[in-house]
């Protein structure tokens, strides 16, 4: 088995996406993992769960702990990263055995770091069916394997009728809840949003960091709560009548593979999304709106009729990230054999 780095991209506790799933699964696969904290803070490694450690000052962890880490691992020494410019000083750091670059995100201004990128890496995985396509089409040698997101088993969406634990705080009495898990971030399309909170007896409910928007005033009722810790999304997501991904429709989004997705189809609830792709292969599940009015038309008509929420749940729970970590553990096995 080896010891696996992620290095300095985002912190344990914000935000629990992609990144923080993958390398849960890495652990409990028996590899011995380190995921280095964005933020540098003077606190020791923290072990979060086993074979899973959380590197808070990564340059002093670098200097002090890391030579010893590597003198007495046993197997091979692996690199998993996330951003293509975080490559080069990797394996300047790390000197590893093996890396993959992890593309889950069409961000422009990342593409010009990324043919040195994926050069260096072993291979490339990547999240949504758009980005493979790139991908195999732009580097034809390298090997390039599609793990799209997928559902936290542990938050328990699944078990249980809708509206179990339903958090009353979230909204004003009699509100029906349209809700949105996720960063407050320049792809959300305010002016949908807007006109979602304007439909009769109903409030959007907002969960999550604004990340590179302000909340600022909206027209109708929406009520913004900000970044909540992980274990009390569930909470919310039971709260909410109707679930939303209210995205523009950008290069951006056209290649994402929304986690919010899958959690919103495990607690059963009807989720109505922009059209992007990842999100059409998951129809009928969702409900696919081309603009703003058909979105507005479709959100109302989930207020009034739901449907049968089983059928989601077993959507979400064929796409845990318990397989999608299977799927990792195994190349990772083939590039540990090489």
């Amino acid at each position: 088995m080896s010891v696996v780095i992620y290095p300095p991209t985002l912190d344990w506790h914000w935000m629990k996406q992609r990144p923080q799933q993958l390398m849960r699964r890495l652990a409990a696969a028996g590899h011995k993992v380190y995921f280095c904290n964005r933020t540098q803070a003077a606190r020791p490694v923290q072990t979060v769960e086993p074979d899973l450690h959380v590197v808070h000052d990564h340059e002093r962890w670098l200097s002090e702990q890391w030579p010893a880490i590597r003198r007495s691992a046993r197997g091979k020494i692996g690199v998993w990263c996330s951003l293509p410019f975080r490559v080069r000083e990797a394996t300047r750091d790390y000197a590893p055995d093996w890396l993959v670059y992890d593309c889950a995100d069409e961000m422009a201004e990342w593409l010009r770091y990324e043919k040195e990128a994926v050069a260096a890496a072993d291979a490339v995985v990547c999240s949504s069916a758009r980005l493979k396509e790139r991908l195999a089409r732009s580097y034809p040698d390298k090997r390039i394997e599609l793990v799209r997101n997928g559902y936290d088993r542990a938050m328990n969406l699944h078990a249980g009728p809708p509206g179990a634990e339903a958090d009353p705080a979230v909204s004003e009495p009699g509100k029906r809840r349209i809700g949105y898990i996720g960063a407050w971030a320049p792809w959300i399309d305010v002016p949908l949003v807007r006109e979602l909170a304007r439909l009769p007896d109903a409030e959007v409910v907002a969960v999550g960091p604004e990340f590179g928007r302000k909340y600022g005033p909206t027209a109708g009722s929406v009520r913004f709560v900000g970044l909540k810790p992980h274990e009390e999304l569930p909470g919310y997501i039971r709260s909410f009548s109707v679930c939303v991904i209210p995205f523009r429709v950008t290069p951006l989004t056209l290649a994402v593979n929304p986690v919010k997705a899958y959690e919103y189809l495990a607690a059963g609830k009807p989720v109505v999304s922009a059209a992007l792709p990842e999100c059409g292969l998951m129809a009928p599940h969702v409900d696919i709106a081309p603009d703003r009015p058909s979105f507005v038309q479709a959100v109302s008509r989930r207020l009034e009729s739901p449907g049968d929420g089983e059928e989601r749940r077993r959507f979400a729970l064929a796409n845990s990230w318990e397989r999608r970590g299977a799927a990792i553990a195994a190349l990772i096995g083939e590039l540990e054999s090489r």
